[in-house]
């Protein structure tokens, strides 16, 4: 087994993101991995399950990690609201991408997903 610095929930918009939210997640994932982390989220999940079914199965998944790392337009999402507000109340780490990405000295830390796009592509 590969050790870790920690476990790291994603928790953004997904429902009200539906063009948008594999890519954003998919590059979050990068960068956190890329600092050391092991990271879980839920958006293995398929469409088409009822609301309280996606939060049941994300709260669990989220009980495995240490900390959580809000992705942009969390504070839109009902569903990321409820994590992060989880997370505070069963004494998880909580930072933004931003604030992670500072922390972990990444450089250049995306405020928005097109900072992450064009580091890519450079």
């Amino acid at each position: 087994m590969t050790q870790t610095k920690g476990v790291v929930y994603l928790a953004g918009p997904i429902s009200s993101n539906l063009d948008g939210y594999q890519r954003e997640f998919s590059i979050a994932r990068e960068l956190v991995r890329g600092a050391g982390y092991t990271t879980v989220d839920s958006t293995f999940l398929p469409l088409g399950l009822k609301e309280n079914d996606y939060m049941r199965i994300s709260l669990a998944v989220l009980e495995a990690a240490d900390t959580v790392v809000a992705l942009k337009g969390w504070t839109h999402s009902q569903g990321a609201q409820i994590e992060w507000a989880y997370a505070q109340r069963t004494g998880k780490r909580r930072l933004t991408l931003a604030q992670f990405c500072e922390e972990n000295n990444i450089l250049n830390a995306p405020e928005d997903t097109e900072v992450g796009k064009r580091e890519k592509a450079g």
